[in-house]
């Protein structure tokens, strides 16, 4: 009997391969659940369940309504990648992970399912890409790279304008306030808003998808002008006006108003691109022949242009029938098209989700990507302006700087930051600040705080200062070098204590992804507890010799211990102290 007999002969809710693919997408849940629910609190990702909702239409509406087994590559390539994926979520205990082996099985199954337009619906899988968030902390870096832009840009529009201003960092100064541009554009976050709708038209008109990385970057482009439309706006309300657009509904209005608008622009260079890009008709002599032509419209031609001359010829050829490719694979595969093997893959499904739903209650919170957010609430420590003169080291303190409840957006939601000076024996002057921030979830990558201002980051290494395990100041610390356009040297140490005392290890590469490899092969006694950073900067002109960095990295290291004594000897009913509490 043919595979296409077989499947035909069978409902789609009787088949075997419907609850195949249904087991393969529901063992990811529980831990999706997990990831989904911390990514609502991001707003450059709250466009997820939409891009669900689309891909789930978009499969419904175009398919037979049929679910056919992994017999093409692309199938059996999503399957196999989709269960390494999954083993390596169970280990890592990653919601990240189990993601990407969300989006591995969905492409399967889609590439398995067709329509009476689609030899394939994989295609049309390609907004699920944009629910796998971007590894190593580079979506933080891409959205302080766009803000920074969006200053630079929003200031030449002002002085257009004629607005008295000035910029530092990502701030733009007015003559009545601050606005800093993070505030005034909320709406950062419509890149990837914009990117999801690109890659939604381009499957709803089925586009090429070598189209995808122009729409990306195009999506792009209008974010960012959207952006600097909003800024500029909300900067001429406040001089002008003295009309404060920077936060409250209207602010909110102002931004779905551009969001709106750069979409508009975006559906407009889709018309630009069919316009622009079409195919050759075929009817024309010569064309048929002429292997330009014919490259040309391998390359463009997305089935939306219909000409009746070419359809006319058209007619007379076979048409390539889906279901006779690999049909001795598949046809094989049709035999478990039986009780057994529906009953096998049932109860095969139910344990791997119980398993999915023991792993997923075994996740902690991870930092940005936690339901609060990356801040957790309250002080560790509340420290003295005098509690750094205790320390041994040389380097007297100019100014304590307290801020709290993120008073000052520069800092954080609690900082106290200490300025210090000192002179060297070559009366070379060395100044910079000794920061401590909290309170946070986990470890929190400082190097992308300097990554987002006129720092590039050229090397980061964990150091330690002794190997002995006996000794106090063993505990490895982070040390990161950076450098400017005008070549001056910026030197940052830093660290994490945990509410309980302990030390954080920093993670040996900057970035989410390996801190958890780290994690899954390492106990830390401070797993669960908040922490705060601390943090040594300092920029200097040239690079420091060896000597000098080492004497500096044991003043921090001396720094630190003394925080961590502090911390230790705390009640805990002070170590729980919350902000509110402590004004």
């Amino acid at each position: 009997m043919a595979a296409s007999e077989l499947t035909s002969s069978t409902a789609w809710y009787k088949s075997v391969w419907t609850w195949f693919w249904v087991a393969a997408l529901a063992t990811c849940l529980p831990m999706l659940f997990v990831y989904f629910s911390r990514m609502w609190h991001l707003p450059h990702y709250q466009y997820f369940p939409f891009a669900i909702a689309a891909v789930v239409w978009l499969a419904w509406t175009r398919s037979d309504r049929n679910f056919y087994p992994p017999a093409r590559i692309g199938s059996l390539l999503g399957v196999c990648l989709g269960s390494i994926a999954l083993l390596a979520a169970w280990t890592l205990k990653s919601p990240w992970m189990m993601t990407v082996a969300f989006v591995f099985f969905a492409c399967g199954c889609l590439n398995a399912m067709r329509g009476k337009r689609d030899a394939s619906l994989l295609a049309v899988g390609l907004p699920l890409l944009l629910l796998v968030r971007l590894p190593l902390g580079m979506d933080q870096i891409l959205v302080l790279k766009l803000q920074q832009l969006t200053t630079v840009l929003s200031s030449l529009m002002l002085d257009v304008i004629g607005v008295a201003h000035a910029i530092t960092g990502n701030v733009i100064q007015l003559p009545g306030r601050e606005l800093f541009v993070a505030e005034a554009c909320s709406g950062i976050q419509s890149v990837f808003t914009l990117a999801f709708l690109s890659t939604l038209i381009v499957v709803i008109y089925r586009r090429r998808l070598w189209l995808v990385p122009l729409y990306l970057i195009v999506a792009s482009l209008l974010a960012v002008a959207g952006n600097v439309i909003r800024v500029t706006t909300v900067a001429v309300a406040e001089s002008w006006y003295h009309f404060d657009l920077a936060s409250g509904w209207m602010h909110d209005a102002l931004g779905y108003l551009t969001l709106g608008l750069a979409a508009m622009l975006l559906v407009s260079f889709d018309n630009l691109i069919f316009s622009v890009l079409h195919p050759i008709s075929q009817s024309m002599a010569g064309a048929s022949s002429n292997p330009l032509v014919q490259f040309w419209n391998w390359c463009v031609d997305d089935g939306s242009t219909i000409d009746v001359a070419d359809s006319y010829y058209e007619v007379a050829k076979p048409k390539k029938r889906f279901d006779t490719e690999r049909a001795e694979f598949r046809s094989w595969m049709e035999t478990w098209q039986n009780t057994p093997a529906l009953t096998a893959i049932a109860t095969l499904g139910l344990t791997l989700t119980i398993v999915s739903v023991v792993k997923a209650s075994q996740v902690r919170p991870t930092g940005v990507e936690a339901g609060a957010g990356l801040f957790a609430d309250g002080l560790i420590w509340d420290p003295s302006p005098e509690w750094i003169a205790q320390a041994e080291s040389s380097y007297p303190i100019t100014f304590h700087q307290v801020a709290r409840n993120g008073e000052d957006p520069r800092l954080g939601r609690n900082a106290d930051v200490f300025n210090f000076s000192h002179v060297q024996a070559d009366s070379d002057d060395i100044a910079g600040q000794f920061v401590i921030s909290q309170s946070y979830h986990e470890w929190h990558e400082l190097c992308l705080c300097y990554q987002s201002s006129e720092w590039r980051l050229l090397d980061r290494e964990v150091e330690r200062l002794a190997e002995d395990p006996d000794v106090a100041t063993n505990t490895p610390f982070a040390l990161a070098i950076f450098s400017n356009e005008n070549g001056h040297r910026g030197y940052l140490w830093f660290s994490a204590i945990a509410e309980n005392g302990a030390i954080v290890t920093p993670p040996p590469s900057p970035g989410r992804l390996g801190g958890r490899l780290d994690d899954a092969f390492n106990s830390d006694e401070s797993e669960g507890k908040r922490v705060m950073m601390v943090q040594l900067w300092m920029p200097v002109l040239d690079r420091l010799d060896a000597e000098v960095t080492r004497k500096v990295s044991q003043d921090f290291v001396g720094l630190r211990e003394l925080a961590r004594q502090s911390v230790q000897s705390l009640k805990p009913r002070t170590s729980l102290t919350s902000a509110s509490e402590e004004n």
